[in-house]
């Protein structure tokens, strides 16, 4: 994923660049994609995490490009077809260069053991935004109780926030509370790991791995 993403971020910057030329974006910027998050909780018959259903809704610069890179919606009605969903479902499950995923679920301040990605499902929003679903499972949780969940790009190449829905829809006992990302404190984090490795020009090849404290925080709260 993420060399296809480095790849459509380039295209990105150039379109950018030739409908706004009057912004210079910062030598060596993060990020370069942004991603609106959801997760669905899934449990087993025993009452456990069995399963996470997350979802990406890409902004919307980055939707018209995978929309023009995978040919979808060539008639312009934001309706895409099976075989233009089939064409492009699990694009972006593709994972390399160390990144997991970006899903990380503690219970009791051990973090839980998370699966490899299975596609669910992509659809074009009436906004031109692309949103897919992919399903995590979950191996061996403990009986439900407190959990936190947190969705981010290690290396901050990716924007994620939690901001979609989550739902408990089959943990009708609990209850979650959103934290948002101290942004002030992660930008002073983000200027002193640059300064320590000689700045934007030198974070070009070696962007410091900050994108835990720019990371949304959903505590989930369920008897037990």
């Amino acid at each position: 994923m993420r060399s296809y993403l480095r790849v459509m971020s380039v295209r990105a910057a150039l379109f950018v660049a030739a409908c706004v030329v009057c912004m210079a974006l910062p030598l060596g910027a993060h990020p370069h994609i942004f991603v609106d998050a959801g997760l669905r909780l899934i449990l087993n018959a025993e009452g456990r995490l069995a399963a996470v259903d997350v979802t990406w809704r890409y902004d919307a610069l980055y939707s018209m490009l995978l929309t023009e890179d995978y040919g979808l919606d060539p008639d312009h009605d934001l309706r895409l077809t099976p075989d233009e969903i089939a064409t492009a479902l699990g694009f972006d499950l593709n994972w390399s260069g160390g990144f997991a995923g970006g899903l990380v679920i503690t219970q009791g301040g051990a973090p839980l053991d998370i699966g490899p990605p299975m596609p669910v499902s992509l659809r074009l929003l009436e906004t031109g935004q692309i949103e897919t679903v992919h399903r995590r499972p979950v191996l061996g949780a403990p009986p439900m109780a407190t959990l936190e969940a947190q969705i981010f790009d290690p290396d901050f190449y990716v924007a994620f926030e939690m901001i979609l829905d989550l739902d408990l829809t089959d943990a009708p006992g609990c209850s979650a509370d959103l934290i948002r990302a101290d942004l002030d404190a992660a930008y002073g984090v983000l200027e002193a790991a640059l300064d320590a490795i000689g700045g934007a020009v030198a974070a070009e090849d070696n962007f410091p791995p900050v994108g835990a404290y720019f990371a949304d925080r959903v505590v989930i709260t369920c008897p037990g």
